[in-house]
């Protein structure tokens, strides 16, 4: 795809294609699941119009809190919208689950078995089909053919991601992108000299490796549960970058055969990555302790976001100084994951109740608060053409090395949580251990991601 560079959004913050964050989406994992319920109020019978003085309760699950690398900025969204003409008598009443494992959980329980909040986050999994298919979330577009100025705010693919049978029920808030972080010192104290933009190929990637490992060195971070987020991204980027079948099954939605040359192929190195170069707590471990070893110069190399550079100096995660010692890098043969988002979805059912939570998504959307996510979490905006503020470049260096690396990207490839069956997701991270301890094989390993996946077709 052709790319641009410059002062613009399209070329700086996302390009193309390209599509933020879980996921994954980026994906915080980690934690103890816990959850501070609060009792839904009562319906009670509304006339269409409210009143300049009545209230409207928007019951809200947010996962946003905490350490989560958004917890800030979900905090000024919610206040700063009701600060709005739309959102003055407005108010929220929140259920705290400070996972998003926990979260995705709880949001597929409703789903199959309860009321949905008023207003649905999206945890970086693509919920987005069986949502709509049970009927509990509205159809969102009427409302962007009533406001075409919002709907361009977004382009084709990420509108496309978020509808079913060509009905809109989600609204993308970001776009989502991925690559390697790794240690300078690290690399230095290996001998290692990081390449200026990729490894050529994983060869050339695992012959680094195996240097780390001579030097003393863990190479990598690598997880199983809570989806298994960073084994997720390795795996992803093996399956897209090998070659155009690779690339092509990587960027297909649903895939149910898992049983390819290419699949089979990365989960053997995947199963070789966490027998030689990973923490021994890998196998079972969650997000959050994995980060920690990378923050703690126990990893030199950990895939990721743009989100987790706030994290970087935040001191309470990182010791002080860690910000300067990071480096960026595509994955090897100059590979990106690049893909749209989920969307945020509405739950309520009464109109005046899902206009309220339309108006608040239309506020999370605005081109300034895009802009104020990517400053306050490395969310990328989800819309081309934005403005960056130089100041943010000068800032933050880091975040200006991934808006450029982003059009060196030659490959660009999904990845499982916004691609794949949510049970097929579930059967991956389940499995891991399996396949890490070598109790089954690559190729069974893929057979049972398969079966999970043609489950949904029966």
């Amino acid at each position: 795809m052709k790319k641009k560079t410059g002062n613009r959004m399209l070329g700086l913050a996302m390009s193309g294609l390209m599509a933020l964050g879980l996921t994954a989406c980026g994906n915080t994992g980690g934690g103890e699941s816990a959850a501070a319920d609060q009792t839904k109020p009562e319906e009670t019978a509304q006339s269409t119009e409210a009143s300049s003085d009545e209230k409207i309760v928007l019951d809200v699950i947010n996962y946003h809190v905490g350490t989560d690398y958004a917890a800030e900025y979900y905090s000024y969204l919610f206040e700063a919208f009701q600060q709005t003409e739309e959102g003055k008598n407005v108010e929220f009443h929140f259920e705290e689950i400070p996972t998003t494992d926990a979260f995705n959980q709880k949001i597929k329980l409703l789903i199959s078995s309860g009321d949905l909040p008023d207003i649905v986050f999206n945890g970086g999994n693509n919920i987005t089909e069986l949502a709509a298919k049970s009927g509990k979330v509205a159809d969102l577009t009427p409302y962007f053919d009533a406001d075409p100025e919002w709907e361009a705010l977004f382009d084709e693919t990420s509108l496309e991601f978020n509808m079913v049978d060509g009905k809109i029920y989600g609204v993308p808030v970001s776009k989502e992108i991925s690559y390697i972080y790794y240690n300078k010192d690290l690399f230095a104290q290996a001998g290692i000299e990081a390449p200026e933009v990729a490894y050529a190929d994983w060869n050339a990637f695992f012959e680094a490796c195996d240097k780390l490992k001579v030097a003393g060195i863990t190479p990598v971070g690598m997880d199983t549960a809570d989806s298994g987020w960073l084994t997720n991204l390795w795996m992803s980027a093996l399956i897209g970058t090998n070659g155009d079948a690779g690339n092509q099954w990587m960027n297909s939605m649903y895939p149910t055969d898992f049983n390819t040359p290419e699949v089979v192929a990365a989960a053997e190195t995947v199963q070789k990555m966490f027998q030689e170069y990973t923490t021994a707590d890998a196998v079972g471990g969650k997000y959050d302790p994995m980060a920690t070893h990378f923050f703690n110069g126990e990893v030199a190399m950990f895939p990721n976001g743009p989100w987790m550079i706030p994290d970087f100096s935040e001191t309470e995660k990182a010791p002080e100084g860690f910000y300067d010692k990071v480096g960026i890098m595509l994955m090897p043969g100059n590979g990106m994951e690049m893909v749209p988002t989920p969307g945020d979805m509405v739950g309520a059912s009464e109109e005046e109740k899902i206009k309220a939570a339309v108006d608040f998504l239309k506020f999370e959307t605005k081109p300034e608060n895009q802009i104020k996510a990517l400053e306050m979490t490395g969310l990328q905006p989800v819309s081309n053409g934005l403005e960056i503020p130089a100041t943010l470049i000068e800032s933050d260096p880091l975040m200006a090395q991934v808006l450029e690396i982003q059009d060196k990207a030659e490959v660009t490839y999904g990845q499982n949580q916004a691609y794949w069956y949510q049970n097929t997701i579930d059967t991956f991270s389940t499995e891991l251990p399996e396949l890490a301890y070598g109790n089954i094989t690559p190729e069974e390993f893929c057979e049972k991601l398969s079966e999970s996946a043609k489950k949904n077709q029966e």
